[in-house]
């Protein structure tokens, strides 16, 4: 985040009595969590953790108590239009200070505190209460986070009103998509200015070239190792997510499979809406949000595609995925 000035500390006290209703977007990485989250943003039913909140976050309140709220995010636009940021890069999403953004980069600088657990939840908590105050109305709050997915169990226990909306995707493809989104970042010379502004962790990798390039050297030249790396970090999250779904309440959750929604866009947005006991603002046309992009798979990938397989099976068998 850019600010290391907080300005929101005489101001935390306002939102001691403030609550919240979370409702969680969660799936593995690169499973189709951001385009899920954009859609149901778009309904005007949630407030929404965004772009605005994550680089702004220690002068949120500020800003809305002094009326600087709508000048922040204009400002915020042309900082990120200076520095070139149209999309991702890594799936073409458009950015902007509105967009939806994983509440992970609030929760910590590494990626071993980018989840909800006893040193996060209260940080967790405070940036809830934040968002939620500064909405100004008692919408849900909708939150996405792939870092979260196994650990469900924690999450309903600190905050037993939650609701989650989970979402699948063919395992191969998770793991092809994430090796191509860690390469895109690490193999340019050039970093990713948004990313920069967002991840702490990324920025230190990146402002290190010579760790960065002997991992982009390991992506390149000797990926199966990598690969394998990644192929367990899926692993183990899927079993812990397999293991606890089965105590979430059957009311507490809905899942959808990335592959479906890309076909019929409309019925499982509906679907998901009336779980949620939301009516948009507006009616709305989910297929215009969806365009799939026909890749081919990493050779790396396809050959360890039965081994893939054949780990997450627990997973598979539970969004219904074949495994042979």
């Amino acid at each position: 985040m850019d600010d290391d000035k907080n300005l929101d500390g005489p101001y935390l006290e306002k939102i001691e009595d403030t609550s919240f209703e979370p409702i969680f977007i969660l799936g593995l990485a690169r499973s189709g969590t951001s385009i899920l989250y954009k859609m149901l943003t778009k309904t005007g039913c949630f407030n929404a953790v965004t772009a605005y909140h994550i680089i702004r976050y220690d002068q949120l309140l500020y800003n809305h108590f002094n009326d600087r709220e709508e000048e922040a995010k204009k400002e915020l636009n042309r900082e990120l239009s200076k520095d070139g940021v149209d999309d991702r890069g890594i799936d073409r999403l458009e950015i902007t200070s509105d967009f939806p953004e994983e509440y992970g980069y609030i929760l910590g600088s590494d990626v071993k505190d980018m989840y909800i657990k006893p040193d996060t939840v209260d940080r967790f908590t405070e940036m809830s209460k934040k968002i939620q105050f500064i909405s100004e109305n008692d919408k849900p709050l909708l939150l996405k986070n792939p870092f979260d997915f196994p650990n469900i169990g924690y999450i309903k226990e600190k905050f037993p009103n939650s609701k989650f909306v989970f979402i699948a995707r063919d395992p191969v493809d998770v793991l092809d998509s994430t090796f191509r989104a860690f390469h895109y970042r690490l193999s340019h010379e050039k970093n990713n200015p948004y990313t920069m502004r967002i991840f702490d962790h990324y920025r230190r990798l990146y402002n290190r070239p010579v760790r960065r390039r002997l991992i982009w050297f390991f992506l390149d030249k000797i990926s199966v190792l990598p690969l394998l790396g990644m192929i367990k970090v899926e692993e183990k999250a899927a079993e812990r997510f397999t293991e606890q779904i089965q105590d979430l309440p059957e009311g507490s959750y809905i899942s959808v499979k990335y592959e479906q929604l890309c076909k019929t866009p409309q019925k499982d947005m509906e679907r998901i809406l009336e779980f949620l006991d939301c009516e948009p603002e507006k009616d709305m046309n989910f297929s215009k949000f969806i365009s799939p992009r026909d890749t081919d798979t990493e050779p790396c990938i396809e050959k360890l595609s039965g081994y893939i397989l054949d780990r997450m099976q627990p997973y598979c068998e539970f969004f219904g995925y074949e495994t042979c």
